[in-house]
């Protein structure tokens, strides 16, 4: 991949995912702009369409599928609570950026820079969080700035600005966590620090725990777990309970102060059985996105105004009750393919999908926002590349093997 190529794909990337969520980036010019490249990328794929019927793509159907059943939804949306079918379509137009996917098909986009370029930018997100950590009230990158109403919160005596690009930040923790345990390169070491920074800079507690249950399921992949590595672990583990109250006093008391009504489950019985009231069709296709100013945008803006029932604070549950379970058990398939071909995918990109798994009950990691949509894209082609790779080298190995074994076979 040529230079200019690299610059292209950087700055659609930190363009379509909000530039770390950059002071201004959610005003009506920005978000014109980005519907504006939407249908550039899909005009584009739409042209060379043919040159992907050439291309054996392994989630094309799964993509598709990505793009049509949000879109499905001006049909619940219409008939269940009256919203127009262009409204529906503005509402569900994100998921237009899994075009993206294809994409990168057409510019044959490789796999090293493309980690390379997410590597990069998780440095610069983790340097943000950190940055900003100490600039307060001065801050130039947040989802969750100051208003009228509201400080930006302090959870442990962290700003929680959410800055956009965790994916960024993982990547970076997962891909350097594979070469240093393979490598044991000190720049790779250096890379887990800053990317376990920013995390936990990130001051949100499931995003944390699966971070560190997913590297550990690594080691576990990578077979690394030995005398050494259970020291390191005990280690690590004795130094924060010893220092548990520093570290995770205020998450820590939050979650001592759950009890059975907590809002999270309320909103998880909510939207996953009452709010359908028994339809079929709600069941199928979901509710559908909804779109302001209509009276479905308006009454799911007051579930989650007045009564805190947010979709976005459960994941799955969230998608299901707005696409409906044809679009979760896409989700699923999804799921149950990487881990039927894991022994064709690298650690870093098995480690990442994990930490999907067992955050999806609480985060959105599909069709909630255009940032996680065109990451997911990058993802789904890194998964895609890395099986065709893996699998051409153990049948070279294999080849390989048998000539060896019986020199008179000729390749």
């Amino acid at each position: 991949m040529d230079n200019k190529k690299t610059f292209g794909i950087i700055a659609l990337l930190l363009f379509l995912t909000n530039i770390f969520s950059i002071k201004g980036y959610d005003s009506d010019l920005y978000r014109n702009l980005t519907k504006i490249v939407l249908c550039i990328i899909i005009l584009y794929t739409f042209l060379h369409r043919n040159e992907l019927k050439n291309i054996r793509i392994r989630f094309k159907k799964f993509v598709l599928c990505l793009i049509i059943i949000p879109l499905l939804g001006f049909i619940p949306a219409y008939i269940l609570h009256g919203q127009a079918f262009f409204a529906s379509l503005l509402g569900a137009h994100i998921n237009l950026g899994y075009f993206f996917f294809f994409f990168l098909f057409l510019i044959k986009a490789k796999e090293q820079h493309i980690v390379k370029i997410f590597c990069i930018l998780g440095v610069c997100w983790s340097g943000i969080e950190l940055v900003q950590q100490f600039t307060y009230p001065t801050y130039w990158f947040a989802t969750r700035g100051d208003t009228f109403e509201h400080s930006i919160e302090i959870r442990n005596g962290i700003y929680r600005y959410n800055v956009l690009g965790r994916e960024f930040g993982l990547i970076l923790l997962f891909y350097c966590f594979e070469r240093f345990m393979h490598k044991k390169n000190k720049k790779y070491l250096l890379g887990i620090i800053i990317a376990l920074v920013g995390i936990y800079l990130l001051a949100t507690r499931q995003i944390i725990a699966m971070s560190i249950v997913s590297l550990f399921a690594g080691l576990l992949m990578m077979r690394k777990i030995n005398v050494v590595s259970f020291a390191l672990i005990a280690i690590v583990a004795a130094i924060i309970y010893a220092n548990a109250e520093t570290l995770f006093g205020d998450f820590i008391e939050m979650t001592e102060s759950v009890d059975k009504d907590y809002i999270r489950f309320l909103a998880y019985e909510f939207y996953g059985i009452t709010y359908n009231k028994g339809s079929v069709l709600a069941f199928l296709l979901g509710n559908g996105s909804p779109y302001a100013p209509s009276s479905y945008f308006q009454e799911i803006d007051n579930l989650e105004q007045w009564f805190g029932l947010y979709r976005a604070d459960i994941g799955i549950v969230g998608m299901y009750s707005t696409f409906g379970i044809v679009y979760v058990i896409m989700i699923l398939w999804f799921f149950i393919y990487v881990f039927r071909h894991r022994k064709f995918i690298d650690t870093y990109l098995l480690m990442y999908v994990l930490f999907m798994v067992g955050t999806s009950i609480m985060l959105h990691h599909f069709a909630y926002s255009l940032s996680n949509v065109i990451t997911g894209c990058f993802i789904f082609y890194l998964i895609e590349i890395n099986i065709n790779k893996n699998k051409r080298r153990l049948q070279n190995a294999s080849i390989y093997e048998i000539q060896h074994r019986n020199p008179g076979i000729q390749s």
